[in-house]
């Protein structure tokens, strides 16, 4: 509402009229608009009004139409709000259904380019964006104190946290508004993920991240490029967090090799807490995944799994691999059957043979697996073709096994059979591929029922660390060893 000539106190913030022009003078968080962030960088963040002057002037996002002429007001289109947590883009915990799977290579985003038909590997990308400083990068998209979805990139490793100004073509560096600092993270690149949750009072929505001092609840503020963090637990974070049973859990290390578990809302408030007594290895934690009633952290050693009981009551456990079996996090995602089983891909170096091991349960269940299959959900690839047979099960056509070239699926959409995947040549093997340091050849693909398209293709050492994510209508591929961030137009 209009408080006093020139000045508008809204939901997204306080806002001065100078004669025609409007500009946000504090965020909705009550801090100070940067004086680094220009205008049209504002606009970018609140998912501004705008009308249809050259070049446009800039509106509260809660006006629908200009207080100067009457006329309606343009706005962002709605899907710039939707949120994308990394590294696979799970919808916010409290916006999706509670017994969606998570956790796996698989977004609740479409995936298909626009033009797809008319792409080729040797194609330049629609849009790209300049590196952030140096490091290795995680990204977020969302509405961050603001309307609109802001891209922010955090590297887990220094606990540095950067803004993407669209505007001005720059990454700015998010300091913190109290006495508290973002601590760093330990964990390996492969075990890394993150949760993010909307706030209920507000447009805006806090980014949970493990740390060497718990669960950190970050709430980003864009404009004043500023956060706020508070850490949960006051131990070191041994594994990434999952969301199940409208709580966010992680593993954190207790005295006496303990394993503590925490949970906390959508608000960052402790919620939950379970103890493992016993000893646990950690060392070789995976991704985590979850379901309706549980969720599973798979470590070198076996699994700790947390599970809902009957009576409400959380309880955790560990459960140690068969004999000679050791899991292989380099082929992906766990698989998820048909009928909502986990099935975590593995190597029983007894029989030398790739085998399949039930994580859902305490109880050990394995199969063995004829070839290795490199899945993200449920689709899976034998060598570079697409499948979403299990991976214990050989296609009755299967003529690929003498191709020297493999898929490796980075992110599968839940809502099609679209897979973005990374196919790669080597003669000497999937496993011994993976582990290479080397530079290696690559090529983009968009795979699905219909027809594989190859719309890019570069030359960098691990390609398979490329990390994707969606923004601003666009797919985008980062990787740290490319000079810049590629993105394509989805339909």
């Amino acid at each position: 509402m209009k408080e006093k000539d020139g000045e508008w106190a809204l939901p997204s913030g306080s806002w001065q009229q100078t004669n025609e022009a409007f500009a946000l003078a504090e965020t909705a968080r009550g801090r100070p608009v940067s004086a680094h962030v220009s205008a049209v960088d504002v606009a970018g963040f609140l998912g501004a009004a705008f009308d249809d002057a050259r070049p446009p002037r800039f509106y509260p996002p809660e006006f629908t139409h200009s207080p100067l002429t009457g006329k309606s007001l343009g706005a962002p289109p709605v899907s710039a709000a939707i949120g994308w947590a990394p590294p696979f883009g799970n919808a916010p915990m409290n916006t999706g259904s509670a017994t969606d799977a998570r956790g796996l290579r698989r977004t609740q985003r479409t995936l298909a380019l626009s033009d797809l038909k008319a792409r080729r590997a040797e194609s330049e990308p629609d849009r790209t964006i300049e590196l952030p400083p140096p490091g290795e990068y995680q990204f977020f998209s969302a509405p961050f104190a603001s309307n609109a979805a802001s891209l922010i990139a955090l590297d887990p490793a220094t606990a540095s946290l950067f803004v993407w100004l669209a505007g001005s073509r720059e990454w700015l560096p998010l300091e913190r508004a109290s006495h508290s600092l973002l601590d760093e993270c330990r964990l390996p690149h492969h075990a890394w993920r993150a949760e993010i949750a909307k706030s209920a009072n507000a447009p805006a929505s806090s980014l949970f991240v493990p740390t060497q001092s718990g669960l950190a609840c970050i709430t980003p503020d864009a404009a004043s490029l500023s956060y706020d963090v508070e850490h949960i637990g006051n131990a070191p974070a041994v594994g990434s967090p999952i969301a199940f049973d409208n709580l966010i859990w992680v593993p954190l290390q207790a005295a006496n090799a303990a394993i503590r578990f925490i949970g906390v809302d959508a608000e960052g408030t402790l919620k939950g807490e379970v103890t493992f007594e016993g000893a646990v290895n950690v060392d070789g934690i995976g991704l985590p995944v979850s379901y309706s009633r549980g969720a599973v952290w798979v470590c070198g050693d076996g699994q700790l799994r947390l599970q809902k009981q009957n009576d409400g009551v959380v309880n955790a456990s560990f459960s140690p691999w068969p004999d000679h079996v050791s899991p292989r996090f380099e082929f992906g995602s766990p698989y998820l059957a048909s009928d909502g089983a986990f099935w975590q891909f593995c190597f029983n170096t007894a029989t030398e043979r790739y085998v399949c091991v039930r994580i859902d349960r305490r109880e050990a269940e394995i199969v063995d697996a004829m070839t290795p299959r490199l899945c993200s959900g449920m689709i899976n690839f034998r060598f570079g073709s697409m499948t979403r047979t299990p991976p214990w099960e050989e296609p009755e056509h299967a003529d690929d096994a003498a191709s020297n070239e493999f898929v490796i699926p980075l992110l599968e959409s839940s809502v099609g059979d679209g897979v973005i995947g990374l196919r790669v040549a080597s003669d000497v093997g999937i496993e011994n591929a993976l582990h290479s340091k080397e530079r290696t050849p690559y090529t983009l693909c968009f795979d699905s029922s219909d027809n594989e398209v190859r719309f890019f293709s570069g030359n960098t050492p691990e390609p398979w660390r490329t990390r994707l994510f969606i923004h601003d209508g666009a797919l985008w591929a980062y990787h740290s060893r490319v000079r810049r961030i590629h993105g394509w137009k989805l339909a």
